[in-house]
């Protein structure tokens, strides 16, 4: 009798489509290693190959090729099937209550990237520094004083983001000391970052002077590329500039990072959703680090 595991197959499925293991692994958010793994031990217990390896590209060989076409219509019906039962059994779908307090801009892709591979798990998204009636919150702060009840996803430079047309665009690296003369563009107040990077100005004895506060990172990228100040920017969950009339520069003294991290309530049993997004956000912000 034949033994497989369910996720063996999807990996197997997602292999197939891609005919590569580092695409499939991308999608499904898990590690190179361990998809290459689940299909060796698939091929394993069918005591068959299904791919032909050549170099990083893999193809079906004919025993692949039968197994796919096998499998689509039963993995059709097992994509379909808790919402079915749950439907039959007057069940509502398992929504999880995420708090974003950082990396708010990576939320639609965090959200698309996951809903992809689990469509029946829902989110009710709040953005409150004020409760902690959350599953789970996604939160920054500065590395020597990290949460209770945190798993740190991604530790980050923070960079400064300069006009095109100023002096300082024709530098590598800054010091905190020479912009005194500038004109910050900085976060709302009661916001993660902008409590990081006051402590950055305080901790380095620097009163910088605010010219326009903002809640959005587009926005502040804007008036940057206008020419009506600088920003500190975090550099991997804020992103590029994607504009030619700004440039983001090192800061050297001090030179600055927050971390990211994710935390939920001291004590509080997670359901095995809440733990598989927990899972999948350590690998998003993974890659998310590689890429930069």
């Amino acid at each position: 009798m034949i033994f497989v595991e369910l996720f063996h197959l999807r990996y197997f499925m997602t292999v197939a489509k891609y005919e590569n293991f580092s695409k499939a692994a991308e999608e499904l958010y898990i590690s190179q290693p361990s998809i290459s793994k689940a299909v060796l031990s698939l091929e394993k217990e069918l005591d068959v190959p299904l791919f032909q390896r050549r170099g990083k590209r893999v193809q079906l060989n004919e025993a692949g090729l039968a197994l796919k076409r096998k499998l689509e219509p039963i993995m059709s019906i097992l994509d379909n099937l808790s919402r079915d039962l749950k439907v039959a059994a007057g069940h509502s779908r398992s929504t999880i209550v995420f708090n974003v307090l950082a990396a708010s801009s990576l939320l639609p892709d965090i959200l698309l990237k996951f809903k992809n591979v689990h469509p029946f798990i829902d989110f009710q998204i709040i953005q409150s520094a004020r409760t902690t009636k959350c599953d789970l919150c996604l939160r920054s702060a500065l590395p020597e004083n990290p949460p209770e009840n945190g798993r740190l996803l991604l530790s980050e430079e923070i960079l400064l983001a300069v006009p095109m047309q100023s002096h300082l665009a024709l530098k590598d690296s800054i010091r905190l000391d020479e912009l005194s003369d500038e004109n910050f563009i900085v976060l709302g107040k009661r916001t993660s970052m902008r409590e990081i990077t006051d402590h950055i100005f305080e901790s380095s004895g620097f009163s910088p002077h605010t010219s326009f506060e903002s809640d959005n990172p587009g926005t502040i990228r804007g008036l940057v590329a206008a020419g009506l100040g600088v920003s500190l920017w975090p550099e991997a969950t804020w992103g590029r500039l994607e504009t030619d009339k700004a440039k983001l520069v090192h800061l050297s003294d001090p030179v600055c990072h927050r971390n990211i991290y994710v935390t939920c309530e001291e004590h509080a049993a997670l359901s095995d959703q809440t733990r598989l997004f927990i899972e999948f956000l350590t690998e998003y912000f993974r890659k998310l680090l590689t890429s930069h």
